[in-house]
Parts: C-alpha cells; sequence; structure tokens
C-alpha cells in the first residue's frame, strides 16, 4: 500500500510523532469507558516501564552500560559507584551478571571492588578475578567487597543474582590501601545483566 493510498483511505495525513503531541486513549473500555489525550513523553514513559517489567531481558535480552571517561581513587579506600555502571532490575528477576573493568594501579594501592546498589537480593553468588587469578571465594551479600595490593591491568566479575525487590545494581571500586599513586577504571569498561527469568 502506497503512502498515497493510505492517506486516502484513513483520511488523516501522515506525520512523524514528537514527544510533544497527544494521542487519544481510552481508561477501562470494558467497564465505564472514559476518553483522553496522553502526550507523547507520557506514552514513551509508560511503555517502558511496562516492557521493563513484563519482558525486559528475556534469555536473548541483556544490558550493557559503559564507562567514557577514567574513573579514579587516590588515597581513598571508601568505594563508589563507578560512573556509568548501573542498571536497573526488577522483582523476583533472576540475573546473569558480569563486569570487565580495565584499570591500572599502583604497587601499594591495588583495587577493591563491589557489587551494589538499592536493589535487595534473595540470593546472590559472585567472585572477582584480578590479572587472571582469582582473588575471593564466592561472595553472597550484596555490598560484600574483595581487593588486592598490586599493580593490576584488569578485573573481571561473574555473578548471579535472585532479586527480592527491584532496584539498581552497581559496580564500586576503591583502592584496596590507602595510597597517593592513583587506581583508575579507564573508559570501555564495561557492566552486563542479562534477565534469565
Amino acid at each position: 500500500m502506497t503512502d498515497y493510498q493510505e492517506n486516502n483511505l484513513t483520511g488523516f495525513p501522515l506525520f512523524t510523532p514528537i514527544d510533544t503531541d497527544y494521542f487519544r486513549g481510552v481508561d477501562d473500555p470494558g467497564g465505564s469507558p472514559a476518553s483522553g489525550n496522553v502526550t507523547g513523553t507520557a506514552l514513551k514513559a509508560y511503555m517502558k516501564a511496562y516492557f521493563d517489567t513484563l519482558y525486559w531481558g528475556q534469555s536473548t535480552n541483556m544490558s550493557i552500560a559503559y564507562t567514557t571517561s577514567d574513573f579514579s581513587k587516590t588515597s581513598d579506600t571508601t568505594l563508589a559507584d563507578i560512573t556509568g555502571l548501573t542498571h536497573t532490575v526488577v522483582t523476583g528477576g533472576v540475573y546473569r551478571l558480569r563486569a570487565i573493568l580495565f584499570v591500572i594501579s599502583g604497587a601499594s594501592g591495588g583495587v577493591k571492588v563491589a557489587i551494589s546498589g538499592s536493589a535487595t537480593a534473595t540470593t546472590i553468588n559472585y567472585s572477582c578475578i584480578i590479572n587472571l587469578v582469582q582473588i575471593s571465594s564466592t561472595l553472597t551479600a550484596i555490598d560484600a567487597s574483595f581487593g588486592a595490593t598490586a599493580v593490576f591491568n584488569k578485573v573481571t566479575i561473574d555473578g548471579w543474582i535472585d532479586v527480592a525487590a527491584g532496584g539498581t545494581l552497581t559496580i564500586k571500586f576503591a583502592q584496596n590501601v590507602s595510597n597517593g599513586t592513583a587506581s583508575t577504571v579507564y573508559p570501555g569498561s564495561w557492566w552486563e545483566v542479562t534477565k534469565l527469568a
């Protein structure tokens, strides 16, 4: 069907919708219906929340966040969220977790990392490999951290979570030992969350 034919069939011209356009909706069509307008912005927000809650992250779907600038800690062992590495997870969701951090640290400062966020876990298990060496046993709590002190260039975190209450999941970073040589997470470091159920 051509655009011309479709225009004639519908009686309306074609246009590209924008956020400030209005869309007509019907409330409770099976009961006492009332119609009204909704903005494109509100409609997009509603649809995103709906699909995030019900359909986001099927077995073939994943979400990847990544860093775009250095994130450094100097003389600082307090864990803090790495800018850009945050995901939202839903209540009852089961997720596979994986992060790769490209880092540099001085021999006396090292690195410390943790999975954190506002979400809570029925069960969580994760472990950390730094420079191809596993440095911790499996951790079983959000905000449990692991760290080591040496010159490092790569941190890998693998895990799994059964979410008790939805919210955010983040990766936190700090020095393992306070030192004047910065420990830094480089741009391109990434944090992948895949919903399994």
